[in-house]
């Protein structure tokens, strides 16, 4: 059967079936083809909270992002344009392994100086400007076994990060450090 024009939904960009290494790329490709005012309905298999903060960095203040569905099988997240930007001139993070891996990426070629590999089972997420500690702690947070811990290093108390953590069933306890940092032990399980 063929597919016209007519019954293809523009508004709607179902990724379930789209491999993770290509998925954030085709994702922008959508949004830098939106004119002002128009939007798309994202449909994914998990939320795309990595997205939406690769989004707050490159595209400020140009979108706005509205739950639909969130899950647990299915997630809907409308985005919409709400002011031009510089079309073209934003290029997709470079492809990794998976999902999960495009946070990383974008925190590491922002602030390439600053290494955020877990090391002994801490990342130091310090010297980052928001949101990458909080999206390196979150690609972490993905690789933490069940009965795992991890310490994540940062200049401020996360608070941004504590839903996100509740949200993927990690239970987690920050203390200030004398230097004014905060170390957060994550446990997943």
């Amino acid at each position: 059967m063929n597919t016209t024009t007519n019954e293809i939904d523009l508004t709607h960009f179902d990724v379930r079936s789209i491999p993770c290494r290509v998925k954030h790329a085709q994702i922008i490709q959508r949004w830098k083809e939106l004119p002002v005012g128009a939007h798309f309905v994202l449909v994914n298999d998990h939320d795309p909270v990595p997205l939406y903060y690769q989004f707050a960095t490159i595209f400020p203040g140009e979108f706005t992002w509205e739950h639909l569905v969130a899950g647990p099988e299915v997630f809907q997240v409308k985005i919409s344009r709400v002011a031009a930007g510089k079309q073209g001139a934003v290029t997709p993070p470079p492809v990794s392994g998976g999902c999960g891996n495009h946070a990383q990426d974008l925190a590491r070629s922002a602030h390439a100086a600053v290494d955020t590999t877990v090391v002994n089972g801490e990342i130091d997420a310090r010297g980052l400007e928001p949101p990458h500690p909080m999206l390196v702690i979150l690609t972490a947070v993905e690789e933490l076994k069940c009965g795992g811990t991890l310490k994540a290093r940062t200049d401020r108390k996360p608070l941004h990060l504590y839903p996100e953590l509740e949200t993927r069933g990690v239970r987690y306890q920050s203390e200030q450090q004398s230097d004014g940092s905060w170390v957060t032990t994550l446990r997943r399980g």
